[in-house]
């Protein structure tokens, strides 16, 4: 979906923000600490539950408030969260109450580009597999629920190993079943996809670092020419000390290769930058060969891209159908970036927690 209108309430310095006609392009700009990167963890809330600026409800509801609220609408949806300063929280969807937050993640596909971060390619395994596992839940339409069942049978093998210290290889023998049945189908789902993606993603590296070869290689986290069951048989003594389980899906990495090294090693950090945004626009391609539009959050565009590689970003996330929400201090080089490319826009200036919008 696509937001034509967007309310905020008590999130950070934003009391009650109301926006509409928001176009395929919506640019906020004020200085720092104005706000405007508050409208942008609005919706990520909206979409998925969480900040991504902190993990506690209380950092981003305003001081002394019990609730922060977010409501968007599309030509055919109206979707809403109340969020409680304990991490509770109410979801609807055009007035009914929602039990997960999977549904508004289905409906409201968004990926955060933030040029300042290469966590993805410098932090370890999680932020990889997490990037991997989002183009997952929107591209195999089976992934979602092997990954709950995957997730349940991890859950409770990993609880019996914590609970009980004398445990036999026995006592594991239905968990270990039911985790290398969903761990293979997860495994090859993964591999399938990620065949895809490096297709598309060969396509993006063009434009962004065309001199750049990079190559997605998939680890299971388990030795998959043997088999996860295997694994979890063979060297269940290792889990039974350790008291988790070292072997499944929930431990598979996505290395990013080059010619000459890993990426983490060998990419400069202005490299990093133009390949996560590759990697992120890669699988907003996806999306969009599957008929799914992304809302794309586009945090402190001018930071540290040159004014090509700005530009580059902004015509491509414009002919794949995205609906974009960018901030800046830069908000005339923005500006001159839609004109050229004949992109329609909504400019905002955010002041104290007050967004307005500016007339064109």
């Amino acid at each position: 979906m696509h937001i034509t209108r967007l309310n905020i309430q008590r999130v950070r310095n934003l009391e009650a923000v109301a926006l509409q006609e928001l176009q395929p392009f919506n640019v906020f700009y004020g200085a720092n600490g104005s706000g405007k990167t508050s409208v942008l963890e609005a919706i990520h809330l909206l979409a998925t539950g969480r900040s991504f600026r902190t993990h506690m409800p209380k950092h981003y509801i305003q001081q002394s408030k019990p609730d922060a609220i977010v409501f968007a609408q599309s030509p055919s949806d109206k979707i809403g969260m109340q969020k409680l300063i304990s991490g509770e929280q109410t979801i609807k969807l055009n007035g009914d109450n929602i039990a997960t937050q999977g549904q508004l993640a289905r409906l409201l596909p968004l990926q955060l580009i933030d040029p300042l971060s290469t966590d993805i390619i410098d932090h370890g395994a999680k932020p990889r597999r997490q990037l991997l596992d989002w183009l997952m839940f929107h591209v195999e339409p089976d992934f979602y629920h092997t990954w709950q069942y995957y997730s349940r049978a991890l859950k409770q093998r990993n609880s019996l190993l914590k609970s009980q210290r004398n445990l036999s290889l026995q006592d594991l023998e239905p968990w270990n079943q039911m985790l290398s049945q969903y761990g293979e189908i997860l495994h090859q789902q993964r591999l399938m996809i990620v065949e895809q993606w490096q297709q598309y993603l060969a396509e993006d590296l063009q434009h962004l670092l065309p001199d750049l070869e990079i190559k997605l290689d998939y680890q299971a986290g388990f030795h998959s020419e043997q088999g996860l069951l295997n694994d979890l048989i063979s060297h269940h003594q290792k889990d039974f000390d350790r008291r988790y389980t070292e072997y499944g899906p929930h431990r598979a990495d996505l290395r990013l290769k080059t010619p000459m090294g890993d990426a983490d090693v060998v990419l400069s950090r202005g490299q990093k930058k133009l390949l996560i945004i590759a990697l992120k626009l890669s699988q907003i391609a996806m999306l969009h060969a599957c008929d799914k539009e992304t809302v794309v959050l586009l945090d402190d565009l001018t930071a540290e891209l040159d004014l090509t590689a700005q530009q580059r970003l902004i015509g491509r996330l414009s002919q794949l159908g995205s609906q974009v929400f960018i901030t800046t201090l830069d908000h005339e080089a923005v500006q001159t970036h839609l004109h050229d490319l004949s992109i329609s826009y909504q400019l905002f200036k955010v002041e104290n927690g007050e967004v307005r919008l500016v007339t064109q």
